[in-house]
């Protein structure tokens, strides 16, 4: 009777601490525009990437990374170990490992 309790306890870890995780990276509609003022000021090239960009999706080595600007690490301090990519037309944001970790929209 005891497995059924641990079983619920560990289905809602496994499945309830990626989802809290995730809620960290929500990124405010203020900051999602300054990310894309950013973007279209300092003019970078959209990369083509083939696949689907989403959280968790590992970035290739060659695509270029950009610091995130000081502006954005002000207002949101979390990201300041974080680096964004500009692919087929969409900010992320990416970890140390190059991982998707936030969609700016």
């Amino acid at each position: 009777m005891r497995t059924i309790p641990a079983m619920l306890i560990a289905s809602t870890l496994l499945f309830g601490a990626p989802l809290a995780l995730a809620d960290d990276f929500v990124i405010a509609p203020e900051i999602s525009l300054k990310f894309q003022d950013e973007v279209k000021v300092k003019k970078y090239k959209s990369h083509k990437y083939d696949g689907d960009v989403k959280v968790g999706v590992v970035v290739p080595g060659d695509v270029e990374y950009y610091d995130v600007p000081d502006s954005i690490v002000v207002a949101e301090p979390r990201f300041k170990k974080h680096k964004y990519v500009y692919l087929n037309d969409h900010v992320y944001i990416v970890d140390g490992d190059r991982r998707v970790v936030a969609v700016v929209r």
